[in-house]
């Protein structure tokens, strides 16, 4: 009773609840672990990386950390990241038993167990299963029937970027970057653009939205057993927000089915919600639900836009920033006689354009933070070290990106000519150290659909447009790297440029 006697009870109370609190955020140090480097705090508490994602820079912080300490670093009890390229196929090759972490428990979007998508699926065999049923719809030779939708869009930011260069103001690129990643996806997928290009603005704050769902939920990953109660605070200021996206499509599903029934649209261009559906029809025993068709289109709007958006930010700003490496992509285009809207096939037989795309998304890839795996029973050996069961291991692409031995002594640098230069052992470690779209069975499934978007636009705004890079107040641009935001995707939100459209004829 001292203690009450002393502090009024709602300061006790207090005390003893921030007691509690302290005792179940602090674990303590695990005995096999102790002799493995990394942050005195990170031992015994997840509040340090908590922090560094607060803090966004957790992407240099990881790679400093490495650089330091070593193929092995700890940044949570019982989590470790990893930068070693012989590492990568144990804990991400096909048909290993290493599933999910528990970080991706907070995006199931659904509280249903069995109702999740392909991104948070931890379990390999239901991963497999569920990609199955889609895996045709994003494929290589399905590209060429989305071909017509991407040409659609750049033809309206193109509109735009004219009007820019004729006002003669700056404009936020990044911005409309990201608004053409939206659009394009949008009618590739339903064969409806969501009006971020006519509009020129954060149609309904979809991008907003999107963004703060993507905060709440990595953060919540840290904890991923508090999960809901992440979600539910969230859902005090943001309504059903965290659901838009999956309403959205959902919305978009009935509406097809509604109006063309469940036969396949005939003619070039055929958008990815027909083909899932056509397929459900066709192929019933493949099982593509309700569900899995909502899912997956959902998920193409709230992560296929911000990975393609990124790289392509990435990929004009290093091209732009840089004369000489414009210019030599110029020469290039120009020898090859692209026509005015060049297809995916024509932009992949250009061989230092493709360097140069490769070596910025290389260096600013899409995501920040470790793609965490749970050590499988029985426990593996990983960089000479053996990690007991239920142990969570991790590669951040920016981490193996950097690598020095891999990349060389200047892989902080852009350099596309490290791709053209390669050969032998070091051509085959740069590639499978290459990971902006992740790495192994678990690659992401819209990979193909992301560089058809960046290899399509990207010689259009090359061979048309010159753009200054300045800051919000129109000084010339000094950065050697654009602001990021890491928040799981690394968002560039401000990237100002002065518009300038070049006349071709007087070349």
């Amino acid at each position: 009773m001292a203690f009450i006697d002393i502090l009024p009870l709602s300061q006790a109370i207090t005390g003893v609840s921030i007691l509690f609190l302290l005792a179940y955020l602090i674990t303590p140090l695990l005995s096999w672990s102790r002799e493995i480097p990394g942050p005195l705090l990170a031992k015994y508490t997840r509040l340090w990386y908590m922090w560094q994602k607060y803090r966004n820079d957790f992407h240099w912080t990881n790679i400093k950390l490495h650089r330091e300490k070593g193929a092995v670093v700890q940044i949570m009890p019982g989590y470790f990241t990893i930068d070693d390229p012989k590492a990568h196929k144990i804990i991400y090759g096909h048909g290993n038993a290493w599933k999910k972490g528990e970080f991706y428990v907070a995006w199931n979007v659904s509280s249903d167990p069995h109702a999740t998508n392909l991104f948070a699926a931890r379990d390999q065999g239901l991963h497999a299963s569920m990609r199955r049923k889609v895996a045709s719809m994003y494929s290589m030779t399905s590209l060429v029937s989305y071909e017509p939708y991407v040409d659609h869009c750049i033809d309206l930011l193109h509109s735009q970027l004219d009007r820019a260069a004729s006002a003669g103001s700056a404009i936020n690129l990044g911005r409309w970057l990201q608004f053409f990643a939206f659009d394009a996806v949008s009618i590739i997928t339903f064969g409806e653009r969501l009006g971020f290009l006519d509009e020129g603005k954060d149609v309904h704050e979809m991008i907003q939205s999107l963004d703060y769902t993507h905060i709440i939920l990595t953060f919540a990953g840290v904890y991923p057993w508090l999960t809901p109660l992440f979600k539910a605070v969230a859902g005090v200021f943001t309504g059903d927000k965290l659901l838009y996206f999956q309403k959205f499509a959902s919305e978009k599903i009935t509406m097809a089915r509604q109006e063309h029934g469940d036969l396949a649209e005939d003619g070039p261009a055929t958008t990815m919600v027909r083909k899932f559906l056509d397929a459900q029809r066709r192929e019933p025993k493949k099982g593509l639900t309700d569900w899995d068709v909502a899912a997956n289109a959902g998920s193409n709007i709230g992560a296929g836009s911000d990975t393609t958006a990124i790289g392509l930010i990435a990929t004009v700003y290093y091209l732009f920033r840089d004369p000489a490496i414009l210019e030599r992509a110029r020469q290039e285009m120009d020898s090859e006689g692209l026509p005015d809207r060049p297809s995916f096939q024509e932009a992949q037989k250009l061989p230092f354009l493709q360097a140069v795309i490769k070596e910025s998304m290389r260096l600013l890839p899409g995501v920040g933070l470790p793609l965490w795996r749970e050590v499988p029973k029985g426990g593996a050996v990983v960089c000479g070290r053996f990690f007991p069961e239920g142990t969570n291991l991790g590669v951040n692409a920016w981490v193996s990106h950097h690598n020095q031995q891999v990349y060389g002594e200047d892989a902080d640098l852009f350099r596309p000519e490290r791709w053209q230069e390669a050969s032998g052992e070091t051509a085959v470690a740069m590639e499978q150290s290459w990971i902006p779209f992740g790495l192994g069975s678990r690659t992401c499934i819209g990979k193909n659909v992301s560089l058809l978007e960046i290899n399509k636009i990207i010689p259009v705004l090359v061979r048309d447009f010159d753009f200054y890079f300045q800051d919000q107040h129109g000084n010339p641009e000094t950065r050697d790297y654009i602001t990021l935001k890491n928040k799981w995707f690394l968002k560039a939100p401000h990237l100002y440029a002065r518009v300038v459209r070049r006349n071709l004829k007087a070349g």
